[in-house]
């Protein structure tokens, strides 16, 4: 736009001899007397500023309201023959066009898209991260996208929920990969998307998993500090399997720092929060049962080369079974792998090693592979 552009309609105003003040009031019960609102007073006056300096031109709203005011068509305000930026007009139609897909948004579409994580989440558990790259890539835009354009809450806090789920397991599946910083960007996306849906639970969820980054740091003490944030910030509105998830994470933080004792006695209070059903589907990102909660103890117990996380992780083990959780299958192996040679048990260690070896390569976990290349060279 040039400032030309604008001065026909300045002059229509000094000659009618009007302020600013005066116009904005013609604009106000002009409007008003066509059954239209207007913004405040503020908002017209730079609206009035930028027109008649030549930065922007009235819209399809404004200019019959000056014209009517000044009694003149467009031609005499200068806009007649002048096209309007074609970028402005481009940029205009992409923001209708979103605004109005976000507006096919309801209920039964939002539940698709949350059974839509759930398959990503089943797929990831099956076959690891680097094969779904693309599907959650598209995935997170679209949801992104919707919720971006969409205007009433309802709809923005179901498609939040979806966001939060969803960043939250590519946060989850960006460790396992081993990329660190593109894992916390979704980790924050999914708190922020987590506040917006009104869900605690899965917001302590997602700041407790961000923690795994800071264990991946080798941050521990952080870990720790973050994951008490999150089941403290808001305990008394959190379900008692997340609060099970939760202090299991932590023990796992306090096993990293070498704090047996704290640790131990955070497992305990997982399993004394976990609900004797396990996981439930209103919380289908929870993984967490007896079968899980003894794998996870196995765990801990193993980094603290504590000889009783054989036994352990031998009953998560059978009661895990095969194919169900093939990276976390392999994280077991790799943990009985560990707890074994800790014992002296060379020969069974590499079969477990051996197993794990192959179920990495099935799902790609960068991370299990490392820890599985570290036992390797210890035996």
């Amino acid at each position: 736009m040039t400032r030309e552009l604008g001065l026909a309609l300045r002059q229509k105003r000094q000659d009618h001899q009007w302020t600013k003040a005066q116009l904005i009031m013609r604009i106000r019960t002009t409007a008003q007397r066509h059954g239209f609102s207007v913004p405040k007073d503020e908002s017209i006056s730079r609206r009035i500023s930028s027109w008649e300096n030549g930065h922007t031109r009235p819209d399809e709203f404004y200019l019959p309201l000056l014209c009517e005011i000044y009694g003149c068509s467009p031609d005499d305000l200068g806009y007649g023959g002048d096209e309007p930026d074609a970028t402005a007009d481009e940029a205009t139609a992409a923001l209708l066009l979103q605004l109005d897909t976000a507006r096919n948004v309801d209920a039964a579409l939002i539940e698709g898209m949350r059974m839509q994580t759930d398959i990503i989440r089943m797929k990831d558990r099956k076959l690891g991260a680097a094969v779904l790259a693309d599907e959650m890539g598209a995935h997170l835009r679209q949801t992104s996208e919707l919720l971006r354009f969409s205007v009433f809450r309802t709809e923005r806090e179901g498609l939040a929920f979806v966001l939060a789920d969803a960043s939250a397991l590519a946060g989850w599946q960006a460790i396992d990969t081993g990329s660190l910083h593109t894992s916390w960007e979704h980790f924050e996306r999914a708190k922020s998307a987590a506040r917006e849906a009104g869900d605690p639970t899965l917001l302590a969820f997602a700041t407790a998993e961000q923690a795994y980054v800071l264990l991946e740091l080798q941050r521990p003490q952080q870990a720790v500090e973050l994951i008490q944030h999150a089941h403290h910030a808001e305990r008394n509105r959190l379900p008692a399997l997340m609060r099970a998830w939760l202090y299991a994470a932590e023990a796992e933080a306090h096993a990293t720092l070498g704090d047996q004792s704290t640790a131990l006695r955070t497992m305990d209070a997982a399993a004394g929060e976990l609900p004797t059903e396990g996981s439930n589907p209103d919380f289908p990102y929870l993984a967490l049962n007896l079968v899980h909660l003894a794998r996870w103890r196995g765990n801990v117990l193993a980094s603290l080369g504590d000889a009783q996380a054989i036994d352990d992780l031998s009953r998560a083990l059978e009661g895990m079974g095969s194919g169900a959780f093939t990276r976390a299958e392999a994280g077991l192996h790799v943990d009985l792998a560990g707890a074994l040679i800790a014992n002296g048990d060379s020969a069974e260690a590499r079969a477990h090693l051996k197993r794990a070896r192959t179920l990495v390569e099935i799902a790609g976990s960068a991370r299990q592979r490392r820890r599985v290349e570290q036992l390797t060279q210890r035996l």
